[in-house]
């Protein structure tokens, strides 16, 4: 490649010249025909769509997070000053992992792309010691469970684990009262609590729960953490564990903690001072804030898709907004067992577990709320109070979320029935069904085809 040397300000000579615009010009003389621009434009807004909706494929990335063996650390993390020692490629993993996991935990914010602070997504592990171990036990458990599908955890990794628990320990038993209910100290304890929730220990996760809530009400409450990412994220697992276990949620318990307020624009508009019941003749829910929960759901459905058609990102606060205060709600209900509105309440709570909080294609362990689920939708049977579009909308959303349709014979014999009282012949005459109530194709639309093709082809 020839350099060329300029001191002065007089005109260079002709070769040159020459030589710099036959540089110039490569690349720009080479033979085709290269698309028009409108074609171009259309090409790459097609791609950037299809890259939204496509759920990230796990055995793609795989090769990407390293085993917890000695080795050597990227530049990207050479001048950190962590608080503690670490194997390299502990701290490797750790800086990688951020861009996968979110993608994982949240699969609707990845779908959807909405406006949000990735920085939420991020733990003081380089400057807080027991943070630096917890987090490095958590993202081993990670990249070995839920990337590499292994059940066990490596040994380097337990270590880790020991390691943080006995710094907590310490920082719990000593005098430094602001430290203990630290924000950082809070994340630890909230990380605990969503890997044992993950690993299936429900009790357990129960319990860093109840310890993190005495740390809230010592700070003054959960006003005080409002529009702060440790409060969506204390939420999430919160409402993770209430659900799973079928246990009551520590937050918004106590008479003083306001129920988090509908989104308006998800509000319906009330008619002569009353909600419209006609948008409900498909389901025939009896319980007027049953109702409402049900709306308010069904038009975020609605606003997320025509979100995803518009090319249009979400503002995070509809998403959060709408899963407080639906799902807490639907917590606090009531209602006798076989009925309907006690059917949509529990099939509402499954809906939002799979849209909030489940981790992409990721199927719990044995828990409550699949037992309760079952034994709902058993008990309809002999009620036959529910009609078959609602039945199979039921059973599609419960198959996508907390049961394996190939394990679960009793799932795919109603569906078998329902479909052929339905008359459904094609996927699109199903999907026509399950949109009619509430569905999210961005997200929906490959596991519900799974599990029709799993049945019928």
């Amino acid at each position: 490649m020839p350099f060329i040397i300029s001191s002065s300000i007089e005109k260079t000579d002709p070769a040159t010249r020459k030589l710099i615009r036959s540089h110039a010009r490569r690349g720009k003389t080479r033979k085709g025909i290269r698309p028009a621009v409108d074609q171009r434009s259309t090409t790459r807004t097609t791609t950037v769509i299809r890259a939204r909706s496509e759920p990230l494929k796990l055995e793609e990335v795989v090769e990407v997070y390293a085993p917890l063996i000695p080795g050597r650390t990227g530049l990207n993390i050479y001048f950190v000053n962590f608080s503690d020692d670490l194997e390299p490629l502990a701290l490797f993993n750790m800086e990688k992992v951020t861009t996968v996991s979110r993608k994982v935990i949240f699969p609707l914010r990845a779908a959807i792309s909405f406006e949000g602070d990735d920085e939420g997504w991020r733990s003081p592990f380089g400057r807080d010691a027991v943070a630096l171990h917890v987090m490095a036990f958590a993202v081993q458990g990670f990249i070995d469970r839920v990337l590499h599908r292994q059940g066990n955890l490596n040994p380097v990794a337990i270590l880790h684990f020991q390691k943080g628990l006995r710094l907590l320990r310490e920082r719990l038993l000593g005098d430094d009262d602001e430290t203990k209910i630290s924000d950082s100290t809070m994340s630890v304890v909230l990380k605990l609590a969503s890997v044992a929730h993950f690993d299936g220990d429900y009790e357990t996760s129960r319990q860093h729960m109840e310890g993190l809530r005495k740390m809230v009400d010592l700070r003054g409450g959960l006003d005080i953490f409002k529009g702060t990412p440790l409060l969506l994220e204390m939420l999430r697992c919160d409402l993770g564990v209430a659900l799973l276990n079928g246990s009551c949620p520590v937050f918004f318990i106590q008479p003083s903690e306001s129920m988090t307020e509908y989104p308006e624009k998800l509000l319906p508009a009330p008619v002569d001072g009353t909600l419209s019941r006609d948008d409900m003749k498909l389901v025939r829910i009896t319980e007027d804030e049953l109702a409402t929960a049900w709306r308010v759901l069904r038009r975020f459905c609605l606003f997320i898709d025509l979100g995803t058609q518009t090319r249009r990102t979400i503002r995070s606060d509809i998403i959060y907004e709408t899963m407080t205060a639906v799902t807490y709600r639907l917590l606090h209900m009531r209602f006798s067992t076989g009925s309907i509105d006690e059917a949509v309440r529990q099939g509402l709570l499954v809906f939002c577990y799979h849209i909030f909080l489940q981790w992409q294609d990721i199927k719990p362990p044995y828990c409550d709320l699949a037992v309760a689920y079952q034994s709902c939708i058993l008990s309809l049977e002999k009620s036959d109070v529910v009609s078959s579009h609602l039945m199979l909308w039921l059973l599609i959303i419960g198959a996508i979320s907390i049961f394996n349709i190939s394990d679960e014979v009793w799932l795919r014999e109603r569906i078998v029935e329902h479909v052929g009282k339905c008359q459904i012949k094609t996927w699109r005459e199903m999907q026509d069904i399950l949109k009619s109530f509430m569905w999210i194709a961005v997200l929906d639309e490959q596991s519900g085809r799974r599990v029709y093709d799993s049945i019928f082809k």
